[in-house]
């Protein structure tokens, strides 16, 4: 995946499609959460699938360093076990965007350096809240990341969705990787430097 990393180098809000059973973002998603130099990296993770141990231990599969600051917001689940060194945050309603907003504010602005943010998964939030409340909710959520310095990636099963929602969602990144059959496909919006 190394080439779809270098594709996205400039790239700070992504989104990466890919229905459910034929999976295949798994490695973009390592590959575009832990930097060349992780050691001192800071990590955020929303997660609405997983609780801070699944993710964490993400992270350790793909590299021996450690990240400099880690965090998990786990919204809904019980965010289970807190991992050593890790900030865990919980938004116990999956349809408390606000909530979800201020914990992932929160956490970024006690960052300096750019942070690396994994939000998992998008087809999860939009079985709680209406299109256009996550479509509000993620263009404020993205020009967060951006003022943060973030290199971000989102989740999304496109089949889970009608294609108008998908698109309207997909309107607000920088990339999108479609994961399916044979090579995953990116599609980029011209970025102004």
């Amino acid at each position: 995946m190394t080439d779809l990393t270098s594709e996205l180098a400039d790239a700070r809000n992504v989104l990466l499609c890919a229905p459910s059973m034929t999976g295949g973002e798994g490695e973009a998603c390592t590959d575009l959460l832990i930097p060349s130099d992780p050691g001192g990296a800071n990590v955020l993770w929303v997660t609405f699938r997983s609780d801070a141990s699944d993710c964490l231990d993400q992270w350790s599969a793909a590299t021996d360093e450690q990240p400099g600051h880690a965090a998990v917001v786990v919204v809904g689940e019980s965010p289970g076990s807190k991992p050593d060194g890790v900030t865990v945050e919980h938004v116990s309603s999956p349809s408390d965007l606000t909530g979800l907003g201020i914990a992932i504010s929160e956490l970024l602005s006690e960052w300096e350096d750019a942070p690396r943010v994994c939000v998992d998964s998008l087809t999860a939030m939009l079985q709680y809240v209406e299109a256009e409340t996550a479509y509000e909710f993620l263009h404020a959520i993205t020009g967060q990341l951006y003022a943060a310095n973030a290199r971000a990636h989102f989740h999304i099963d496109p089949s889970a969705h009608d294609r108008t929602t998908v698109d309207s969602i997909a309107s607000l990144f920088d990339a999108v990787v479609k994961f399916g059959d044979g090579e995953p496909r990116i599609r980029k919006r011209h970025l102004l430097q």
